[in-house]
């Protein structure tokens, strides 16, 4: 179990002493990732939402095909954000990582299947006492996993998890230069 560090302040106004537990560096990023993305939509909104929505109504575009515009522009705006506001460098690492968790997403879409969980169980196939010792074992389980995105799926109608990500990227052109 992880040791609890404790943090102390003083309040300001108050002058009361506080000692609080504090957040590991897990729970840290899932707050700064994850829990403020509903403040963030409602930011966005606030920022992009009405001119996009302007642009829209000033084009020719059909009532049935306004809704997929506006999604199309505000994820679009979305992506210009994220990756203009790291370093180039950073920028380029994150969009590739986007593209491979986006490729893996519609191929999960498409077979209705869950790459992540399938290769979990995969993974746990690997038994420890079939190796000398805990070394042997976890290189045994980082090789099998390392294997099995290359080796066909049935759930993937045969083709490799790598297979079935690069072949949804294609069909979007994300996995060229």
């Amino acid at each position: 179990m992880e040791e609890q560090k404790l943090k102390t302040r003083i309040d300001p106004l108050t002058g009361e002493i506080i000692t609080e537990v504090e957040d590991s560096p897990e729970v840290i990023a899932e707050k700064q990732l994850f829990r403020k993305n509903p403040a963030r939509a409602q930011a966005l909104r606030d920022l992009m939402y009405e001119s996009l929505k302007e642009h829209i109504d000033s084009q020719n575009i059909p009532a049935d095909r306004r809704d997929e515009m506006m999604f199309i522009m505000i994820a679009n705006s979305v992506m210009d954000l994220v990756f203009d506001a790291p370093t180039t460098d950073i920028a380029m690492e994150s969009s590739y990582c986007f593209d491979e968790m986006l490729g893996m997403a519609l191929a999960n879409k498409k077979f209705e299947v869950d790459i992540i969980a399938e290769a979990k169980k995969a993974v746990e196939t690997v038994k420890r006492e079939d190796f000398p010792s805990d070394e042997a074992y976890l290189e045994g389980m980082r090789e099998f996993e390392e294997r099995w995105w290359d080796m066909g799926q049935p759930a993937l109608g045969m083709r490799s998890p790598n297979d079935a990500i690069y072949e949804m990227l294609g069909k979007y052109k994300l996995n060229e230069e």
